[in-house]
């Protein structure tokens, strides 16, 4: 009996301890602190916007093309003889002035040739002196001898009379020929110009049509500019007479000047080539620059071969709404705002002139919308944003790194 009480005696305890215990885990253990953020107290994304508005859109056609020489020209004698004497500007680079005697070829030849010429003149005005006095004198004779009859062709002598002037008339054409040979000793420049090659040097021999050097004009040069076919639609390109008042603005395409002032040359264009080119299946337009080398101008020059940027003006697009590139989340997406509830929109556009800064849209957007133009990274239909005039660099730093903004659904 003792030893049973031994063992029992402890259990009321134990018991008493065990219960004391759950009671301290369970009944008194204070109430977790509920780390889950609110997400009605969540921070609004900023964002600024662009007002949508239908307005007149000029569109500006970028295009590229090399400097050309307006027309070039082979320089060839007419004659054959030596190279008398040079000009010295005709060096390659070198300009020159319409009418400048750019190559002398040795003119004694061509003198010698006159000086043969006018004494055959000489013989045959003489002979021609000669026949006409025959001639009258047979018409005397005739009547002397008293005939009534008028006297043949043979006895007046008409037919020698005809010989001696064709006579005189190949004598002087002969002489002319021979002054103009003595002309051609002298290679004149038939415009302003520059030597773009010189490919003889004095006391060469030459002869007709050797080529001694290749010249250019300067009063202006030209551009050929592609224009693709999607881009004609919105040209006035259609004929030549509507390019007469169409201007292009001209750029250094090779170059970038230290200072970040690219210089630019005004053209205008002045024809197209009127057909489809069969391999890039665009239409070229001809630009016209004046003084392209700054000759009687400041500027800088314009050198043939020169790879140049132009910008060419085309047609004015009316009651347009214009999107910045900028703005798009895909390649048709932007993202619109309701002034009203400030929530945005993702909305597909349909964009019927595309460049490399906007996109034109001419069909309906809705109404009372703006244009998010600030980057807000995961944005919902039904998202709430707070429109700002302007998000220095740190809140755009934090707008990327912002929570997503809260889902409102739509009422």
């Amino acid at each position: 009996m003792r030893i049973l009480l031994r063992f029992l005696l402890p259990l009321p305890i134990l018991a008493l301890g065990i219960y004391v215990g759950w009671l301290a885990t369970h009944k008194w253990k204070a109430p977790e602190e509920d780390l889950t953020p609110d997400r009605g107290e969540r921070p609004t994304q900023k964002a600024e916007v662009i007002p949508l508005e239908r307005q007149n859109y000029q569109i500006t056609i970028n295009t590229r093309g090399v400097v050309q020489p307006r027309v070039e020209t082979s320089l060839t004698p007419r004659i054959a003889g030596r190279i008398e004497s040079i000009h010295p500007h005709f060096e390659v680079g070198a300009f020159f002035k319409r009418g400048d005697v750019l190559v002398t070829l040795d003119p004694t030849d061509s003198e010698s040739q006159i000086v043969s010429a006018e004494a055959e003149v000489a013989r045959a005005e003489a002979a021609l002196a000669q026949e006409e006095a025959r001639a009258k004198q047979a018409d005397l004779n005739w009547k002397d001898l008293g005939y009534t009859e008028k006297a043949n062709d043979l006895v007046l002598r008409i037919p020698q009379l005809k010989e001696a002037r064709a006579n005189l008339k190949t004598a002087q054409s002969r002489l002319a020929e021979a002054r103009r040979n003595r002309s051609y000793t002298q290679i004149v420049a038939p415009y302003d110009g520059c030597v773009r090659e010189r490919a003889v040097g004095p006391g060469q021999s030459v002869g007709t049509g050797t080529t001694l050097g290749s010249i250019f004009a300067t009063d202006y040069a030209e551009v050929r500019l592609p224009v693709a076919p999607k881009d004609l639609p919105f040209t006035p390109f259609q004929n030549s007479s509507s390019l007469a008042a169409t201007p292009a603005l001209i750029k250094d395409g090779l170059t970038e000047h230290p200072t970040g002032e690219d210089p630019t040359w005004e053209a205008q264009l002045v024809r197209s080539e009127g057909v489809i080119d069969e391999t890039s299946r665009e239409l070229f337009l001809i630009a016209r620059i004046p003084d392209p080398y700054g000759l009687t101008t400041e500027r800088p020059p314009l050198r043939i071969g020169q790879p140049v940027v132009a910008e060419i003006q085309g047609n004015l697009l009316e009651d347009v709404f214009v999107i910045p590139r900028q703005t798009l989340r895909s390649a048709f997406e932007t993202l619109l705002v309701d002034l009203a509830t400030h929530k945005i929109r993702r909305y597909d556009i349909a964009p019927f002139w595309t460049d490399a800064v906007n996109m034109v849209v001419d069909h309906d957007l809705p109404e009372n919308h703006a244009i998010v133009s600030t980057r807000i990274p995961h944005a919902g239909n039904g998202a709430v944003i707070e429109i700002v005039d302007s998000l220095s660099e740190e809140p755009a730093v934090e707008a990327a790194q912002a929570v997503p903004a809260p889902i409102v659904p739509e009422a």
